[in-house]
């Protein structure tokens, strides 16, 4: 946007790092890479505030962030606005957009604009204290179409909302696949894989029924797992009742993801929630084909007929099928996993994801 440099807060108050502060750290270094500066707000000792975002440009502060409507951590944030001369505060989490909304409060007529990231499909809880939160900030950008059709449901203005999809690193997916000795898996068999943490939204149950399913058909097919969470000794118990447990490898959390993504004949995303779905991305770019149930932003990315199969959420047998259908159309499947590569590479980078956002900040700034 020109050559003004922006200084903005990226504020996230989680102690840990998942998919939102991975998405916040790729906008951080593409900001400073084009020369504009960022202050780092978070916990003492997160991941967000300890990790490397951006050199030089990037200043680390420690607030408490105690809640979303911490007055003293949204009073400070409000001070160090005041004195930087901050034009933006973007919020990366819920709680976060809370403070932010707060802080703006403090400073009145002079507040920062402030942008709230929501990256979750399912609707805010409708209560006074909610709808005020999020009636206040300058733009919520969503991670999806689908993610804003929910906050239009829930009643956000329309001017208010704007989608900037999140990005996948194509340089993560460019890793030599996990080998099938390491996943405990026979060479030479059609392997199903998906990745993705095990708690009750991404519905690994309903894929663990689809691939009894489809085994039926396909009696050699294998699946693979990734992940962690507290459902595994559930959905183990599960592969057990459905005869499966001896071709199901459960891998636990994995730095890895990618190489095991990489290593599947095709990639299985069975959620019935998501904001985006970038465990799809990661597969599209790996150009491994995919099937995907149609939750979030899924349909933005999974085109039927071109870049792989659709089909409902917690509909088993449609998944069963749609895995059939991907492994004895081998062609077929290879034709829609290039394109899919093709149309990660057009739409869905870093680089394409950070400058989208400078488009939202250029416009709120002018406004």
């Amino acid at each position: 946007m020109g050559t003004k440099t922006l200084r903005i807060v990226h504020l996230d108050e989680q102690t840990g790092w998942r998919g939102g502060e991975q998405q916040a750290s790729w906008l951080v270094q593409g900001l400073a890479s084009r020369g504009h500066d960022a202050w780092l707000v978070g916990r003492r000792g997160s991941p967000f505030l300890t990790s490397q975002h951006g050199g030089a440009r990037v200043t680390r502060v420690s607030l408490p962030l105690r809640g979303e409507f911490d007055l003293y951590s949204a009073w400070r944030l409000a001070r160090l606005c005041a004195r930087e001369h901050i034009d933006i505060i973007h919020a990366h989490s819920s709680h976060a957009h809370g403070i932010a909304v707060l802080a703006g409060r403090f400073l009145g007529g002079v507040a920062p604009k402030i942008i709230a990231a929501r990256r979750v499909s399912f609707p805010p809880k409708g209560h006074r204290l909610n709808r005020w939160k999020y009636a206040q900030p300058d733009r919520i950008v969503c991670v999806s179409y689908r993610v804003a059709e929910v906050m239009r449901e829930f009643g956000t203005l329309e001017n208010r909302l704007t989608v900037v999809h999140s990005a996948v690193d194509l340089a993560r997916v460019n890793v030599d696949p996990l080998s099938r000795a390491e996943m405990g898996v026979p060479e030479h068999v059609p392997l199903v894989v998906s990745a993705g943490a095990l708690v009750g939204h991404k519905d690994h149950a309903n894929l663990l029924d689809a691939f009894a399913a489809a085994r039926k058909t396909i009696p050699d097919l294998w699946l693979v797992i990734a992940g962690g969470g507290p459902l595994r000794a559930d959905l183990e118990k599960r592969a057990a009742q459905l005869g499966i447990a001896n071709r199901v490898r459960f891998l636990g959390q994995r730095k890895d993801a990618p190489r095991v993504i990489r290593a599947g004949t095709v990639y299985v995303s069975s959620s019935w929630s998501e904001g985006l779905g970038t465990s799809i991305l990661e597969a599209l770019a790996a150009g491994t084909p995919v099937v995907a149930t149609r939750a979030g932003g899924a349909d933005e990315m999974v085109i039927p007929g071109r870049t792989g199969w659709l089909v409902p959420v917690r509909d088993p047998a449609a998944l069963g099928k749609a895995l059939v259908d991907c492994l004895q159309h081998r062609d077929e499947a290879l034709k829609m996993a290039a394109e899919g590569r093709r149309l990660v590479e057009e739409e869905f980078t870093a680089p394409r994801m950070v400058e989208r956002t400078l488009e939202v900040y250029a416009q709120l700034l002018k406004d």
